[in-house]
């Protein structure tokens, strides 16, 4: 059963921590035992390589693009609120032979409460603790697309055993997204005309391992009879964890 937490969203958008931290105390009795933060360790020097498939649509005409991501975590400083921050760089190869050329940096904020993740100028919390099963947020509490209310990612599975190239992780957490139109407030993910997707597993000791995004667009125009047989425009990115270790 989903738990929703509407007043967390304001508090947490204004105090952050501490309303966590008020309904860690209020409601422990789901909690999952200590360290949560352990989804996500973050060390300087740790890398985690992934295997990407993109699968594109246009016009119903598919294209499939394999290739792999690396996320290395290569420094640390302190933000402007005083918290320790990891900067992260993603780097890119098209096969297992290739030289790595960096693509993209973003930066990650663990706390014994939250993950916060920042990129593209885009600050997300992309977990919260304790994990519970059923339990949403609001991804957006920190940047331009909060609503306040909006409590869009959650806790899908806790706990639970995740096999991901030809590896089982015995203890892991899914979150799953709903991704909003900012304009009018309507989910993009209406399961007709539009799919929208986003799936993000966690290995305790490990990190991210499998990461799902799925976006479909059925109908180029207003007035055509969506099919799932007739994809206008899609994606669907696949990133599973190869490996990881230290450099």
């Amino acid at each position: 059963m989903t738990h929703r937490y509407p007043r967390l969203v304001g508090q947490f958008f204004v105090v952050g921590s501490l309303a966590l931290a008020a309904v860690a105390c209020t409601e422990s009795n789901d909690e999952t035992p200590a360290p949560e933060n352990d989804y996500y360790p973050v060390a300087v020097g740790n890398y985690r390589t992934y295997a990407v498939t993109d699968s594109l649509w246009r016009d119903n005409v598919l294209t499939v693009q394999q290739f792999q991501f690396r996320e290395r975590v290569a420094a640390t400083f302190t933000d402007a609120s005083g918290q320790t921050a990891y900067n992260v760089i993603r780097s890119r190869r098209a096969t297992a032979t290739d030289a790595w050329q960096d693509d993209s940096t973003l930066v990650l904020l663990p706390t014994d409460r939250t993950l916060q993740q920042i990129r593209n100028n885009r600050r997300t919390v992309e977990l919260v603790f304790p994990t519970r099963i059923g339990y949403s947020w609001n991804r957006d509490a920190y940047n331009a697309l909060d609503t306040v209310t909006a409590q869009n990612r959650e806790y899908q599975q806790v706990g639970e055993a995740y096999t991901v190239n030809g590896r089982t992780y015995e203890r892991t957490v899914t979150t799953t997204d709903t991704e909003l139109n900012t304009a009018t407030g309507t989910t993009l993910d209406d399961g007709l005309y539009n799919v929208a997707k986003y799936r993000q597993v966690y290995a305790q000791g490990v990190g991210p391992i499998a990461r799902i995004r799925r976006r479909f667009v059925y109908c180029g125009t207003g007035n055509c009879v969506p099919s799932k047989n007739y994809v206008y425009r899609g994606q669907v990115r696949r990133e599973t964890l190869l490996e990881l270790g230290q450099l």
